[in-house]
């Protein structure tokens, strides 16, 4: 059993946030516009389009924000009708507050505003060799690293280069 923080009741506690669909930068601007203070994890991710490769600040977790709320202080019934908020997430029919460990633990991966992802071993240009699957056996080069722990691999297979994309996990170093 998680014991309270006395001073919880003063610096207020966090409430998870559900937002509209791809609306977490609508509800953060309203939210903080009304007082609260919001937090809202962004990291980088490459996007591609008509074969061009953009990188552009994406939510750590899509449909979600993070509140503060000062329990004496404020309501948080208002935060319902937040123009971009979905619900609350609640427990029974009061919200159910997030430990500050989480927030903290996620402020502190932060570099420049921005989550860094964690340190990868595989670079890209390095030839790894797959493990299991399908393509078991079979070598090839990293030549872009994904979402997800999963990396797009350069193979030669039948005679010509084709592009696999194997979670990092299914990899062994050549």
């Amino acid at each position: 059993m998680v014991k309270a923080d006395p001073g919880a009741r003063s610096r207020g506690v966090w409430l998870v946030v559900n937002t509209q669909p791809q609306r977490e930068s609508l509800a953060t601007s309203n939210l903080r516009n009304q007082g609260y203070e919001v937090y809202a994890p962004v990291l980088r991710k490459q996007t591609r389009h008509a074969r061009r490769v953009r990188e552009t600040l994406a939510p750590l977790f899509p449909g979600y924000v993070f509140v503060r709320w000062h329990v004496s202080a404020m309501r948080w019934r208002p935060i319902l009708s937040t123009v971009g908020v979905r619900s609350i997430v609640c427990n029974g029919d009061r919200p159910s507050p997030l430990c500050d460990a989480v927030i903290d633990a996620l402020k502190a991966r932060e570099r420049d505003g921005i989550i860094a992802r964690s340190g990868s071993p595989r670079k890209i240009g390095h030839r790894v060799q797959i493990a299991r699957g399908p393509f078991e056996g079979i070598a090839g080069e990293i030549i872009a690293l994904c979402e997800r722990e999963r990396l797009v691999v350069l193979m030669n297979l039948l005679n010509r280069p084709i592009k696999v994309t194997v979670s990092e996990d299914h990899l062994l170093a050549c």
